[in-house]
């Protein structure tokens, strides 16, 4: 096993939400007659702090708070539809199932998030979750360390995120770190980051126990199943025959003691 612990990324990494965040931001945008963001423009400046991000694309705080525009948001953000990443619930029972410690940190409120996990039911895969208690979402740099002070989990420590924050923490808290594209981040920045980016969430089952993705099967094809074909009728003929030859020599010689 390469890591004994892995620190989960929430929003973007195991939840598919990008697309949601855009359009609940579009909203407070259109309220304020200001350009709407698309998601190339969004996966090539977003970025933390997330106050730093919203005034790059208009919004001036001052004339409002960021605390404000952050209750917005959250509100706006209630009403999108979105789920979780493709094969994420999968990557959680494999890794718990082999005894791997499992935590998210998050700039998430800790109530939104919590909630959240039960309504996909993941509650049961983590040992403990770290989050923010409001919803501005600042650096979880400092929450990952006051944590870390009094309970770091022994052996090497997985960071999975999908943005350059996550690579911030990761340094931060001694530990290596993988992206998932998430459409946060273009694949020019993700490229230049030069830590290991992936496109399925399950390929961290690999990283972490130090498997091998297994053995393609091999299907039987039609020409290969007409190479191993053969006459079962011409089978059943053959054995009839060789039976009863060696019934009648042991009849006729009475060797009994052969059967």
């Amino acid at each position: 096993m390469n890591y004994q612990a892995v620190f989960w990324d929430w929003n973007g990494t195991l939840l598919d939400d990008t697309l949601a965040n855009i359009d609940a931001v579009n909203v407070s945008l259109a309220k304020r007659n200001l350009p709407s963001l698309t998601p190339e423009f969004h996966a090539e400046h977003f970025a933390f702090p997330i106050q730093n991000y919203y005034e790059a694309i208009g919004f001036d705080f001052t004339k409002e708070s960021y605390a404000d525009l952050a209750d917005e948001f959250i509100k706006n953000y209630l009403t999108q539809e979105y789920g979780l990443r493709k094969n994420a619930k999968k990557t959680l029972e494999k890794l718990f199932l082999n005894s791997v410690k499992q935590y998210i940190l998050s700039a998430c409120e800790k109530n939104i998030l919590l909630e959240a996990l039960n309504k996909y039911g993941l509650n049961c895969f983590f040992t403990d979750i770290i989050a923010l208690d409001n919803v501005h979402a600042i650096s979880k740099i400092e929450a990952g360390k006051a944590y870390l002070a009094e309970h770091r989990p022994e052996g090497k420590i997985l960071m999975v995120g999908d943005t350059h924050h996550d690579i911030e923490v990761a340094n931060a808290l001694g530990m290596d770190c993988v992206l998932v594209r998430s459409g946060n981040v273009s694949e020019r920045r993700l490229q230049e980051t030069g830590v290991k980016v992936l496109d399925d969430i399950y390929d961290v089952v690999d990283i972490v126990l130090g498997t091998k993705k297994g053995k393609r099967t091999d299907f039987l094809t039609p020409e290969k199943a007409e190479r191993r074909s053969f006459d079962l009728e011409e089978t059943n003929r053959r054995f009839s025959e060789k039976y009863h030859d060696f019934y009648d020599d042991v009849k006729n010689t009475n060797k009994t003691e052969d059967w």
